[in-house]
C-alpha cells in the first residue's frame, strides 16, 4: 500500500500550547521550540536563534529526569512560504505559532540546519511552543521521509510512542500538583518517574502506558496517590 504524506487540516492541530499557554512545568520534549538559544556555528561564531528539539523522547533522558548533555536542535527560520506537499527538509510552524506572519508566512524548522546544544543553552532560552501528539507524529513523519524517502503514516508513530507522550502529560500534571507543595519541577519530575517505575501486578506503570487500554487507569491511580500525599502533609 502506498501512503501519502500528511498535513494538518487546521494549523492549530499541530500545537499543544504556544505563547503564554506553555506550561513551564512540562518536561522538555521533541518538537518544543525555544527562542534566544545561543548556538555555535562552524566558524566558531556565536549567535542566538530560534530552535526546535529533534531528539526522540526516549533519547532525551537516560534516567527519565535529567536531559542528556548534548541535544540535537534544528534552526527555526521565520517567513518561510512553502507547501506541505514538498519541502520535506523542513517542518512548517504556521500561525498561531509566535513568529509566523499569517497563513502564507509560516516559520519552519530545517532538518538540514542542525546544531548540538547543552540543556543549559536550551533552558536559557524561552519556550515558544509545544507540539500536540499529531504535531509530533507529523514531525517524525517528515523527518523520516527527509532522510529515507519512506512514508510512514502518522498513526504508526502514535502506536509506537503514545505511551511516551502520555508519560510527559502525567509528569506535567504531577509537577503542577506538587508545585503547590513547594517542589521544583525537576524534583517533582523525579518523584513522578520513580512512581511510574514502581510495579503494578509485576509490571511497571511506565510499561502499562504502552497499552492504550491501561493509560486511564494509570492516570486515575496517579491522581489518587497525589491526593493521599496531599492529605498526609496537611
Amino acid at each position: 500500500m502506498t501512503h501519502q504524506m500528511e498535513k494538518p487540516v487546521d494549523p492549530e492541530d499541530l500545537y499543544r500550547a504556544w505563547g503564554d499557554d506553555v506550561v513551564s512545568a512540562r518536561p522538555i520534549l521533541t518538537g518544543d521550540v525555544f527562542d534566544g538559544v545561543q548556538l555555535i556555528d562552524t566558524d566558531g561564531t556565536k549567535r542566538h536563534k530560534t530552535v526546535m528539539v529533534l531528539d526522540h523522547p526516549c533519547s532525551l533522558r537516560t534516567d527519565g529526569v535529567n536531559l542528556m548533555p548534548r541535544l540535537t536542535v534544528a534552526e527555526v527560520r521565520h517567513r518561510q512560504p512553502g507547501k506541505w506537499e514538498g519541502c520535506y527538509n523542513r517542518f512548517f510552524l504556521p500561525a498561531p505559532f509566535p513568529g509566523a506572519e499569517g497563513p502564507k508566512q509560516p516559520s519552519a524548522a530545517f532538518f538540514d540546519a542542525c546544531y548540538h546544544v547543552s540543556p543549559e543553552q536550551l533552558e536559557a532560552g524561552t519556550r515558544l511552543a509545544c507540539l500536540s501528539d499529531f504535531g509530533l507524529n507529523l514531525l517524525l513523519q517528515r523527518r523520516v521521509h527527509h532522510f529515507s524517502r519512506v512514508v510512514v503514516p502518522t498513526f504508526e508513530f502514535q502506536n509506537a510512542n503514545g505511551g511516551v507522550y502520555d508519560e510527559a502529560d502525567l509528569v506535567e500534571e504531577w509537577c503542577l500538583d506538587r508545585e503547590e507543595d513547594g517542589l521544583k519541577p525537576l524534583e517533582a519530575a523525579a518523584e513522578c518517574v520513580a512512581w511510574l517505575r514502581e510495579e503494578e501486578d509485576g509490571v511497571r506503570r511506565q510499561v502499562l502506558l504502552r497499552d492504550p487500554q491501561r493509560r486511564s487507569n494509570v492516570r486515575r491511580q496517579m491522581r489518587g496517590y497525589l491526593r493521599k500525599m496531599r492529605k498526609g502533609t496537611s
